[in-house]
This record gives C-alpha cells, sequence and structure tokens, in this order.
C-alpha cells in the first residue's frame, strides 16, 4: 500500500545507500516489529562454539561420511555430546550444499544425520540478534584532525560519502567489515601549503575469521589517488588500484589477526615507467575495546622497478557518542626515495546525514 504524503525521498537530496532507507522507513512508523532469521552460517557457528577441537574434528568426519556414527570411539562420547556434534555434521551439510545441485549420495548422509537427530536430539539453538547496522552511526562522515609529519604540523579536513571502516564506531557492525565509497581528505601544512592528501573511490575489506569448519577467504579492494613518500622527503601524489586476499582468524572473542597478500598497480611521478605493479603483505590485529576499536597494521609493496615502501600503524578510536568518535592515529612510513617520516593525528569524526 502506498502512502505518498510520507514524502521520504525528500530526506535524501543527493545519496541513499540501503540502510538510510531501511531507517527512514521505520522511523515513519511503517514497521510493526521485526523477524530475526539467522543465516546457515550462523547457525552453524553458534552449534559448533561449545565444541572442542576434537569435537569438531568429528563434525568434518561426519558431515562427509555419516558411516562415521557406528564407530566405537564416536559412540563412547557422552550422549549430549554426540547429539551436539551430529547436529553441528548436518548443519555443516546444509551449509555446504547451499547452491549446489540435488545429489542422491549428499541427500542420503542428510536423511541419516536427521534419523540420528531424531533419536538423540540436541537443545534447540538460541541465537541472539546482532546489532542494526540502522542502529549504528549516519552513514556520511565529516573528518577534521590536526597532527604533525615529521617535523611539519598539519591540518586535515575530509569528507566520506558512506559508510564504515574497521576502526569507526562499532554499534550495528560485525568486527572486520569495511565499505567505503567516495572519500575525499584535503591537507593544510604550515605556511597556508593546501594538498590534495587522499581521494578514494572505493575502499572494501571483508576479514571474516576461518576456523576448523569453515575456511573463508578474507579480501580487500581499493582504487584512487593517495600521498605516498617520494623524492626529496616529499609526498607524490598517486593514482593506484590495488588489492588482496588472505586469512583471518579469531584470537579471542574481539580480536581478529590477519594476514593478507597484496598487488598494487599504481601510477607516480617519481617513477620512469608509466604504470608500476607491486607485490606486498598486509597484516596486523583488530581489537574491539572498552574505549571502541583498535587496529595495528603492517604494510609492505615490493615494486618491479626496486622500490620497496612499507609502513606501520597504530589506530584506536574513542566512542564519545552513537554518531562522534575521537580517533588517534600513529604511523612510520619507510621508502627507499625518502627517509623514514613519522605521522601522528588526532581525528574527530562526525557522522552526519
Amino acid at each position: 500500500m502506498a502512502r505518498p504524503g510520507l514524502r521520504l525521498t525528500e530526506q535524501f537530496p543527493l545519496t541513499a545507500i540501503p540502510t538510510d532507507t531501511v531507517k527512514a522507513v521505520k522511523e515513519a512508523g511503517l514497521v510493526e516489529k521485526i523477524d530475526y532469521r539467522p543465516s546457515r552460517e550462523r547457525e552453524l557457528l553458534e552449534r559448533a562454539k561449545p565444541l572442542d577441537g576434537d569435537e569438531q574434528q568429528w563434525v568434518l568426519k561426519i558431515s562427509d561420511d555419516q558411516k562415521q556414527l557406528q564407530e566405537p570411539a564416536f559412540k563412547t562420547l557422552p550422549r549430549d555430546r554426540q547429539a551436539l556434534i551430529v547436529d553441528a555434521a548436518y548443519r555443516l551439510g546444509r551449509y555446504r550444499a547451499n547452491g549446489l545441485e540435488r545429489d542422491s549420495a549428499r541427500s542420503q548422509r542428510s536423511f541419516e544425520l536427521l534419523r540420528a537427530i531424531n533419536q538423540n536430539p540436541a537443545p534447540d539453538l538460541k541465537i541472539t540478534p546482532p546489532g542494526l547496522p540502522e542502529n549504528g552511526h549516519q552513514s556520511r562522515t565529516w573528518q577534521a584532525g590536526v597532527g604533525t609529519r615529521g617535523d611539519k604540523a598539519f591540518g586535515e579536513y575530509g569528507l566520506r560519502m558512506a559508510y564504515h571502516d574497521l576502526n569507526d564506531n562499532a554499534e550495528g557492525f560485525p568486527l572486520g567489515a569495511q565499505i567505503e565509497i567516495l572519500q575525499m581528505k584535503l591537507r593544510q601544512y604550515e605556511g597556508n601549503h593546501w594538498q590534495l592528501q587522499q581521494l578514494d573511490l572505493a575502499t572494501i575489506r571483508s576479514l571474516t575469521p576461518r576456523n576448523a569448519l569453515l575456511q573463508p577467504w578474507s579480501w580487500q579492494v581499493t582504487g584512487g589517488l593517495e600521498r605516498v613518500p617520494g623524492k626529496h622527503d616529499d609526498e607524490t601524489l598517486v593514482a593506484h588500484v590495488n588489492g588482496g586476499a588472505g586469512g583471518t582468524w579469531q584470537l579471542s572473542d574481539d580480536m581478529l589477526g590477519f594476514a593478507l597478500g597484496t598487488v598494487r598497480v599504481e601510477h607516480n611521478n617519481d617513477f620512469s615507467e608509466a604504470i608500476s605493479p607491486a607485490a606486498g603483505f598486509n597484516t596486523g590485529v583488530l581489537w574491539k575495546n572498552p574505549l571502541g576499536n583498535l587496529s595495528l597494521e603492517a604494510k609492505g609493496d615490493f615494486f618491479t622497478n626496486g622500490e620497496v615502501r612499507r609502513s606501520i600503524s597504530l589506530n584506536q578510536q574513542w566512542e564519545l557518542s552513537r554518531n562522534l568518535g575521537l580517533r588517534l592515529s600513529a604511523q612510520r612510513e619507510y621508502s627507499h626515495l625518502s627517509t623514514p617520516v613519522n605521522e601522528v593525528m588526532l581525528e574527530v569524526k562526525w557522522y552526519h546525514y
């Protein structure tokens, strides 16, 4: 039923992303209730959470071969542990079969596991719904900071059209997820020297932890303009596209560790060639702590022309309110073209549409 009198689109004179429209619909009173339906992956992970390493190995074996149910070593396990293992094995099979054509052998395994579940059922799953993105910070971000690079002081001003990075206010967002669209940063050095510091078209990072049952790839991709260490200890504006893939691991309930191999293509006026490729790495730790999200990262790019560029950075976000954050950033950069340089910045982030 249409209600044109609500004029919801007038709230978005320029842009909107799906979360903005969901939020507008809820605020207009069009949502009576929300029913949470967990994904098959979430159900599997919740069921497997109380299982130890040996029990998860049983899940893998039984999911591949239902005859493992008759193994004496499995039958000696307590019945409540057997129930959890078989239920997890069934859910793993369903997860793997998602999107595949029907297979008679797979169907037979599922039938045998369902029969075992019926004879020894596991407790019902109770999954707490995660925070909703529309209850998190607003999608557009205004940024202002002060800092030093080497012996030079600067002010930095930025606007991001959307949406969220690894350190932003965490409510409503999974740890390790980042998507940013159209971000620009201007920097003003002493002496009223202005320069374009960064212009990102898009940045996406997906750091999904691996475990004994699921082995997802973590990946990232970004492209745009950015400043890098250049000749004469100056900063050179370069055009680049880079991406990477690797793994992420759950170090604790609120901490992820990740390691990715990366590739980069760059146009840099300090280089003789028009296009310069590089291979490298990006590794680090992401920690959701009482103040906010903290990240510690090390990066390296090894260019085919001999240039080597490395950096180590630390970022800590203080969540002052739902739509206000304070971030401390510190990094040290190394390059064959310049001497090592330190940069420290304190930045206010105002999430506002």
